[in-house]
Formats: C-alpha cells, sequence, structure tokens
C-alpha cells in the first residue's frame, strides 16, 4: 500500500491525518459515487472524441500497482 493512501468505499483517498493545511470535507458515499462516475463519463467521451487508439497498461507496471 502507498503511504498516506487509504481505500475507502473501493476508491483511494489521501489518509485525512495527513491533510493538515486543506482539511478534508465530509462527503456522503452518494456524493463519492457521484464523482466518480462523473470522472469515468468524462474518460469515457474524452476517448470517444479524441482518441484513435486507447491503450492499456503494461502488464508489468499494472502488478506491481497492486503489490
Amino acid at each position: 500500500m502507498v503511504e498516506g493512501v487509504i481505500i475507502k468505499y473501493g476508491h483511494f483517498e489521501v489518509d485525512p491525518s495527513r491533510m493538515k493545511i486543506v482539511k478534508q470535507q465530509y462527503m456522503t458515499e452518494e456524493e463519492v459515487e457521484r464523482i466518480v462516475q462523473m470522472r469515468h463519463d468524462y474518460l469515457e467521451w474524452m476517448h470517444y472524441n479524441f482518441a484513435k487508439k486507447v491503450l492499456k497498461p503494461p502488464k508489468e507496471e499494472a502488478e506491481e500497482g497492486h503489490k
């Protein structure tokens, strides 16, 4: 696991204890899901409108990121 990162509701977040300058705002699970869905929708739109081809990450890097 990466230092200072936690997984909450299946999404990566900065550990709140590391937020010293900018305080973390409380968000409901529904708000988090809405933001994540909007990011996916935007990325899908960008790929559809601008990408000729979407590349998959190399297997080596993807496996190292999960360790």
